[in-house]
Parts: structure tokens; C-alpha cells; sequence
């Protein structure tokens, strides 16, 4: 099982809550998809331990919008979004003075040396001193120092994601560890021929995830849908897979999330952040294969998502 698994179930009883990305084995990998290639599907869990010495937080219940740390969140303050990989990888970013959203290595220009990012693995978040540029643990050896550094990353512990200052974890929004679960995939039929309809290659269409979302802060249900058509003669291809949004649930005018050019992964929306202050949230979603995975933040505008930077660990 991996540790994605472990803690989703772990945590399945917040109500928004984060899966981490811990790659214990690839085979464990593996077999997880193949279950949703065969048709069946995998809840996963996994967990974050307090570190020795750590002086602890107070939990984090990311639902009710308590993360333990006071402070401005955007559009009051530059913020940066990261994704934890044994380093800490900027997804995206708010700079106040210029007024941009980004994503991408030049965030990581905004963070003053030596600053405190607070991490997450799930019910309970820590401040890390940040430190030197270095590689995310799903590039070692690649020399590419994309990531920023901090104590406590690269063991114990296990953290999925992050925010400078600590007060923007605040902004984080995550989806529910149910949303990759058999119950919530388990789809009506005459959905998914409607999600059918945009996808331009034959076969019989599942679901990975199927997750409820709050896109423009109206309280109406938006869904993501990730599907894919499984290839017949290739474990662990896709004749197509992606990812849809279905904005207040419709599905007459489905959006485009992503869509794998390389046939082995599926998609999921891990969360919601609202980088900029302005209501309008991005999406924080994953691409997942055999051998790992890689993520993006991706900015809605119109009928089109776009992601901020190129999605992370070599994707």
C-alpha cells in the first residue's frame, strides 16, 4: 500500500483533508492502479508523526479553517504554495507588490532566507525553518535544485504540502480522502456516458475520483471527475485518461483539467487554494503512474485550465 493510501484512510473522517505522496514502493504503486484499470479501486491512507523534538502545534482541522497560525493570508501578503517532496517544491505564488500569480523556481524569490514555512501531512501542522535551494526527492541525482530546502523533510515525519507565510496555509482547502474511494467512483451510468461524450477514444469509461469542490466561493457543488478507458491488451496503459469540471455540477459544459499524454497515469484533484485573496480558487491536482508521481497547480480562466509551471518531478 502505498503511503498516499495510508493516509487517505487515515484521515478519511475530516471532511477536506490531504493525501501525502510518501513513495514506499513502486510495485505498491502499481498495484493500486491496476485495481482501478480492473475495474475496482483503492482507498488509500497514510499519516504524519510528531517529530522528536518538535514542540508540537495545535491540530490542524483544515475544514473549519484552524491551522493554528495567526497572520495575513492574500491578497494582505505574498504567498507561496508548495508541494512537500522531501523538499519544498513551489507549485504556485502570490507576489503583493506586483500583483502576478505564478508558479515555478522564481517563487521561491519571494521567501526571505531562513523564513518559516509551516507543513502539513494532514490533522496537524508544524513550522520548518527554511534553508538552501536543493532537489525534491523524486529528482535526486538530476541536479536540478528546484526545491527549497528546511529541516525535518527528508525523514520521520511525513508532509504533503505547505505554505510561506505560515498563516497562508490557511488558504488551503483539501479535497476528502472518499473522493478515490469505490463508493464515490461507483458512478451512474448515465453520467459517465455524458463524460463519454468527451472523450475521443472507444471503450468502457471509469472513474478514479469523483470529488466535490468549491470553485468560485458560491457554495454550489462544482465536481471533478477523473476518468479513464483502461487498455485492453497493456497493464497499466490507458487508452485515454483525464480529468473534467463540472462547474455547479453540470454536465452539459464539462472542462478540461488534464488529460495524460503519455498513457500510463490518472489525475487527481488533491485541493483548493485561493492564491491570489480574490474568491476564485485554483486547482492543486496530481498526475499519478507506476513509478511516482508529479503535481500542478492549475488557474482557471473561462472554459480553460492552464497550469501555473510545469508540474513537478519531471512530468
Amino acid at each position: 500500500m502505498t503511503a498516499r493510501a495510508t493516509l487517505l484512510c487515515a484521515l478519511g473522517t475530516l471532511a477536506l483533508l490531504v493525501p501525502a505522496c510518501k513513495k514506499d514502493s513502486d510495485e505498491a504503486k502499481g498495484d493500486d492502479k491496476g485495481a482501478k484499470a480492473d475495474g475496482g479501486g483503492k482507498k488509500g491512507d497514510g499519516g504524519e508523526t510528531k517529530e522528536a523534538g518538535d514542540e508540537g502545534e495545535p491540530t490542524l482541522q483544515v475544514a473549519d479553517g484552524d491551522e493554528g497560525a495567526e497572520g495575513p493570508v492574500p491578497p494582505e501578503t505574498s504567498a507561496v504554495f508548495f508541494h512537500v517532496e522531501g523538499a519544498l517544491i513551489p507549485l504556485a505564488c502570490f507576489d503583493k507588490d506586483k500583483g502576478t500569480v505564478s508558479g515555478g523556481t522564481d517563487c521561491l524569490k519571494l521567501v526571505p532566507e531562513g523564513a518559516d514555512v509551516r507543513v502539513s501531512g494532514g490533522d496537524q501542522a508544524f513550522n520548518k525553518k527554511s534553508g538552501e535551494r536543493a532537489e525534491p526527492r523524486c529528482m535526486v541525482g538530476s541536479g536540478k535544485k528546484v526545491a527549497l530546502g528546511a529541516d525535518g523533510l527528508s525523514g520521520g515525519a511525513e508532509f504533503a504540502f505547505g505554505a510561506w507565510p505560515p498563516s497562508a496555509l490557511k488558504m488551503v482547502k483539501v479535497v476528502s480522502g472518499d473522493s478515490t474511494s469505490p463508493a464515490e467512483t461507483d458512478i451512474d451510468e448515465d453520467i459517465l456516458a455524458k463524460i463519454k461524450k468527451k472523450v475521443p477514444v472507444s471503450g468502457t469509461l471509469s472513474a478514479h475520483q469523483v470529488a466535490e469542490v468549491d470553485v468560485d466561493g458560491n457554495d454550489k457543488k462544482d465536481v471533478v471527475y477523473s476518468v479513464f478507458v483502461p487498455h485492453p491488451k497493456m497493464a497499466e496503459r490507458y487508452k485515454w485518461s483525464g480529468a473534467f469540471l463540472a462547474r455547479d455540477g453540470s454536465l452539459d459544459d464539462l472542462i478540461l483539467l488534464g488529460k495524460s499524454r503519455s498513457k500510463k497515469d490518472v489525475f487527481e484533484v488533491m485541493g483548493l487554494l485561493d492564491i491570489d485573496g480574490t474568491g476564485n480558487s485554483e486547482l492543486w491536482m496530481r498526475q499519478i503512474f507506476e513509478e511516482g508521481s508529479g503535481d500542478a497547480v492549475l488557474k482557471l480562466e473561462g472554459n480553460t485550465a492552464s497550469p501555473l509551471a510545469k508540474w513537478s518531478c519531471g512530468i
